[in-house]
């Protein structure tokens, strides 16, 4: 057989096609011999997750949580090669008791995972659990402590590795690898991270490091930590952290925001490819895996299927919320016994459902409490409702609570089915709304004064803008409504009917206005509290109504203050006092007092030339009314109101009309009231100014 080559020989057809396949089988080939495995992150692109032979990896991920729990094991259990090894920074017992909570046992091994799959346990030492301790005595805390030797716990944990045995191709995950780096010497943190990298490429293994919180550090979750290591005012660093990153072949970040939890890729290297800057949000499927949400792109768990967390399908009630409704209370509901227990129970929940009760204003600080402290510690995915069993939830008390972090409020007529279709409602949800920091702050400003009733003009103002700007931080809507009184209405007569009985509301008047300030109330529910208000109807005392809220409240108070200085209007304080009572948030906020003083000579003057003019007022709309019934056929009526109009408004005519006044206040009183009535009440035309949507004040977030 010959061996020599013709070169000018052309070669055969397909010869080309079939050695460029062959060399990019054997490039494939080489490829996936060196990768061992990938993150089990479902619908992650390979070149985000794969793990190859000799490389070292960094994931920052909160320790000892559901998330990094199922990262760990879901990839250790996917891995392509025999040998394994996943340690775990816990004490033994712990360790034994999740290997069990897998599936493991000592008479049977577990199927589906690899081989040669080795779990070892890494609990503190006594050094560590020194630093770690918050009780140090202030004595030893002054101490310098000794400077560990650079290398020396990297050291320390591959001798630790050694012992059970360090094969070629192996897969290691190491849970708390972060007590092995001098995270303080940015030199020394950099130089371990190079020599590990060498080490691993050296005997071709595979290390994924998680890195929490460094020991001596508060157990706080990766973000908070990450946030404030590398400050800004210190950018050497900043600078030296990056140089340990850069010894690794793929650095990348698990963490909480805003309640959901993302995957971010600081960088990924994989064969020929980098990755850099990407964001993935994760959910968790029914069968516990983490996978990428349906809204991201590449996402491969359904809509609806994907959870938040592990416990979002979790539902935790008190047993007044279900009282009455036992036999249809869902099998996976935990009832428990009070608040006190539901708060307990929801401990370290993430994204569950809590229902907490409301059944009376004396609980309203411990309400607030519990839903402030919940929110603040759970984060944005936890759900918590609040349902009425008792009192119902005031306008105010109910912005308060989800200012504070609830995401619903129930009525307490709702049906039990139709609470629990809310309740599904809300699965999937995230706690968007900005969460007040003091929860005491909010709730002083949900609290009305426990004062209500006529106030001056001056104090009207000084009033109405206090409680505008207090309430503020919860955007409370409030209604000024302006009431231009009929010429035939006295003064004394709109005040007295007025009889507000809700706290906070207060009224005033001008020379032919009454003002009626409503607290914490919507404009479209401003006519039915005023029908509760007066105690005759609204009609008898206006023919117009103006509505006021936000800006163009505080428009009208500076006009009203404007005119008050300009010429003072009279002061009915001595008539109709501003009654304060016992309020129900007396135990949380000190009440108002308003206090009664002797009225002086001046005072009784004024009080005397009042009812004087109030009883030449009377004479001159009696005799109108005479002559517009006299009138009346003809089509006088008109007239006669427009006379009517001129006699009150004319100080000349009050005079004369004065001076003919010969009958006691009380004898023109029941004159007035004798004579029959030819005045038809009218609708009052209704108007509401026109004002801006709340905007969210900065400054209150």
């Amino acid at each position: 057989m010959s061996t020599v080559s013709n070169p000018l020989k052309p070669a055969a057809p397909g010869a080309i096609v079939r050695r460029w396949l062959q060399a990019f089988d054997r490039a494939g080939s080489r490829a996936a011999a060196r990768k061992l495995g990938r993150l089990a992150l479902d619908g992650l692109p390979d070149e985000w997750a794969s793990l190859e032979a000799g490389k070292l990896y960094a994931l920052y991920a909160a320790p000892r949580t559901p998330d990094a729990d199922a990262l760990i094991w879901q990839s250790a259990r996917a891995a392509h090669t025999r040998d394994v090894t996943v340690v775990l920074a816990r004490e033994r017992a712990d360790v034994a008791q999740r290997l069990r909570e897998l599936g493991f046992s000592a008479n049977a091994p577990a199927s589906g995972w690899p081989r040669n799959l080795s779990v070892l346990a890494m609990p503190q030492t006594v050094g560590e659990a020194a630093d770690a301790a918050d009780g140090i005595d202030a004595t030893q805390a002054s101490a310098p402590r000794a400077a560990p030797v650079e290398l020396a716990r990297v050291f320390g944990g591959l001798r630790a590795l050694k012992r059970f045995g360090l094969r070629s191709r192996s897969l290691y995950f190491i849970e708390g690898a972060e007590r092995w780096f001098s995270w303080d010497d940015a030199r020394a943190l950099a130089r371990e991270g190079r020599m590990l990298a060498n080490w691993c490429a050296a005997r071709k293994l595979t290390l994924v490091l998680l890195l929490g919180a460094p020991s001596g550090e508060a157990e706080l979750d990766d973000t908070a930590w990450r946030a404030a290591r590398p400050s800004t005012d210190n950018p050497a660093a900043q600078h030296d952290r990056n140089e340990f990153h850069a010894a690794c072949a793929g650095v990348a970040r698990m963490e909480h925001t805003h309640g959901e939890l993302l995957w971010h890729v600081d960088f990924w290297r994989s064969d020929r490819t980098l990755v850099t800057g990407e964001v993935r949000a994760l959910r968790f499927a029914e069968s516990g895996r983490l996978g990428v949400a349906a809204d991201a792109p590449g996402g491969v768990i359904a809509r609806g299927d994907g959870l938040l967390a592990r416990d979002e399908q979790r539902v935790v009630v008190s047993r007044a919320v279900v009282r009455g409704h036992e036999a249809w209370v869902p099998p996976h509901w935990e009832v428990l016994a009070d608040q006190a227990a539901v708060l307990a129970a929801c401990a370290d929940a993430q994204a569950a459902t809590v229902v907490l009760d409301y059944a009376s204003s004396a609980q309203l600080d411990a309400l607030c409490a519990a839903v402030h402290a919940l929110r603040r510690e759970a984060g944005r995915a936890l759900k918590i409702v609040i349902v009425e069993r008792g009192e119902v939830l005031r306008h105010q008390y109910e912005l308060l609570v989800l200012t504070l972090g609830a995401n619903l409020v129930l009525g307490r007529d709702l049906p039990f089915s139709r609470m629990q279709s809310l309740l599904q409602s809300l699965q999937g949800q995230l706690h968007a709304r900005p969460v007040a920091a003091d929860y005491r702050a909010a709730l002083s400003a949900a609290l009305s004064d426990a004062v209500l009733g006529y106030l001056p003009a001056g104090a009207f103002c000084e009033r109405v803008r206090t409680v505008l700007e207090r309430s503020a931080v919860l955007q409370l809507p409030h209604v000024l409504v302006k009431l231009t009184l009929l010429p035939q209405c006295a003064h004394v007569d709109a005040l007295r009917h007025c009889v507000p009985r809700r706290e906070g509301d207060v009224f005033t008047a001008d020379a032919s206005h009454l003002y009626v300030f409503l607290f914490a109330c919507r404009p479209a529910d401003a006519d039915a509290a005023l029908a509760r208000i007066f105690d005759v109807p609204v009609e008898r005392m206006t023919n117009a109504l103006v509505h006021l809220a936000e800006q163009s409240i505080g428009d009208e108070l500076a006009a009203l203050e404007a005119a008050n200085r300009r010429a003072r209007i009279a002061d009915y304080s001595d008539l109709f006092a501003a009654p304060v009572r016992a309020s129900d948030a007396e135990g949380l906020r000190q009440s108002l007092r308003v206090e009664r003083r002797p009225l002086g000579a001046g005072e009784l003057a004024v009080a005397a030339q009042l009812a004087t003019v109030e009883e030449a007022l009377k004479w001159a709309r009696s005799e109108a009314q005479e002559g517009a019934a006299a009138f009346a056929d003809n089509g006088a009526a008109d007239c006669a109101n427009a006379a009517n109009t001129e006699v009150a408004q004319t100080p000349a005519a009050m005079k004369r009309n004065a001076a003919h006044a010969g009958a006691s206040p009380q004898e023109s009183q029941a004159s007035s009231t004798s004579r029959p009535a030819t005045h038809r009440a009218t609708p009052p035309r209704r108007h509401a100014e026109p004002y801006a949507m709340p905007l969210r004040n900065k400054e209150h977030e």
